[in-house]
């Protein structure tokens, strides 16, 4: 921890960390707020399920491009403008009522402004901390971020369910804005000068490196979503379920890894064999339905998850020109949506079909071919070890 210490110690680095996880706090919050409001509204589960489909194509399509743009036309400049019309779509579908089409397009919409503050914190980072402390400046901005996935969830269901199902979806937007400004405000954002891009929009998935990170982001954050879905099967969704205990629970686990291996060298092997933990874990959820083991099962696996992060990360940073960078980051995100959104699905159907089981046996899948992936083109990923000395 003292590495942690350390990096606290250094001028402006807090405010930016903090503002930056605050201000990405509507990813975990938006989908489920917009999923209960439409819901509530529509009587269906239909159009909410379709809105947040589109959210997460805009999304997909928007995170290199918006990242992009930041390397050309500022940081300041492209969040701020993005930002401001996320914050309209978010108010528009939270107090105007939408009929189906509107409600798919606002989704849309959402989805296509959502800010890339990740990519441009990234990209601040190496300005604000000397080399041999990125790894863990990373490691940490890796792990605070379940922070995201534990409080977000809780927050949206307790306005929903004690107030009304759009000030869950206002939350979001609210929370997005303030952290987004305290972002922007901050003096090391706003005086970072991003190198210019070297090559045309899409050049960087020409790097090997950078498309193994995409590749196995898309299936890890896919195999999340499948244990969402089986946890939430598992231990029903009612007042009394003890599923988002365990999935809080989860993320813990999973903070804990990443500060516990924060420090530690990043090999050509080291993403493969965290991503083994991750798939161990879900494996062994498969043979029980016992509470406690599964319980068990699933924190395994959640100490795998930000250390698989922060080598994702780390290639997608350090195989590319710094001009890139960015972008890298933002393609990085896109396999996240597309992972999680393909997962969700496939996990719905083999809940349905095989029960709790087929659920978890869906994010293995996923889980195990996220850490073959980088296992069979081993020779390809960079050898980071010297970024931990």
């Amino acid at each position: 921890m003292k590495r942690y210490g350390e990096l606290l110690r250094i001028p402006g680095l807090v405010a930016v960390v903090l503002s930056q996880l605050i201000a990405r706090f509507p990813g975990g919050m938006l989908s489920l707020g917009i999923l209960i409001h439409l819901q509530r509204q529509t009587g269906n589960f239909t159009i909410p399920g379709l809105t947040l489909a589109a959210m997460s194509i805009g999304q997909a399509i928007a995170s290199p491009l918006s990242s992009r743009l930041m390397s050309k036309f500022g940081i300041r400049r492209v969040i701020g403008t993005v930002l401001t019309l996320c914050t309209i779509a978010t108010t528009v579908i939270a107090l105007v009522p939408l009929n189906h089409l509107d409600a798919v397009i606002m989704g849309f919409v959402v989805g296509l402004t959502l800010a890339p503050i990740q990519p441009a914190a990234r990209a601040v980072y190496p300005t604000l901390v000397p080399k041999k402390q990125l790894q863990s400046l990373q490691s940490l901005d890796a792990s605070i971020q379940e922070l995201i996935w534990i409080g977000g969830p809780v927050i949206v269901v307790s306005l929903a369910t004690q107030v009304s199902s759009a000030a869950g979806v206002l939350a979001s937007a609210l929370i997005g804005l303030v952290g987004g400004i305290w972002f922007l405000s901050r003096p090391q954002v706003s005086r970072a000068q991003l190198e210019p891009s070297t090559g045309r929009m899409g050049a960087v998935l020409k790097r090997p490196p950078v498309i193994i990170g995409v590749v196995t982001g898309l299936l890890v954050v896919g195999s999340f979503g499948a244990i969402e879905a089986a946890t939430v099967s598992a231990f029903g969704s009612g007042k009394d379920s003890a599923a988002g205990l365990v999935l809080a629970l989860w993320a813990a686990t999973s903070l804990i890894g990443g500060l516990a291996m924060g420090h530690t060298p990043m090999g050509p092997w080291s993403l493969s064999r965290r991503l083994g933990v991750v798939a161990l874990g879900t494996a062994l959820a498969m043979f029980t339905l016992d509470p406690i083991l599964l319980t068990f099962a699933l924190l395994l696996s959640g100490f795998g998850v930000a250390p698989a992060m922060t080598v994702q990360y780390a290639i997608a940073t350090e195989s590319v020109d710094k001009g890139d960078v960015p972008e890298s980051l933002g393609w990085l995100a896109t396999g996240w949506v597309m992972g999680a959104a393909l997962a969700s699905a496939v996990a719905g159907v083999a809940i349905d079909i095989w029960g709790t089981t087929g659920g978890f046996a869906a994010g293995t899948v996923f889980a195990v071919l996220a850490a073959l992936v980088p296992a069979i083109w081993v020779k390809k990923l960079p050898d980071l070890r010297h970024l931990s000395h």
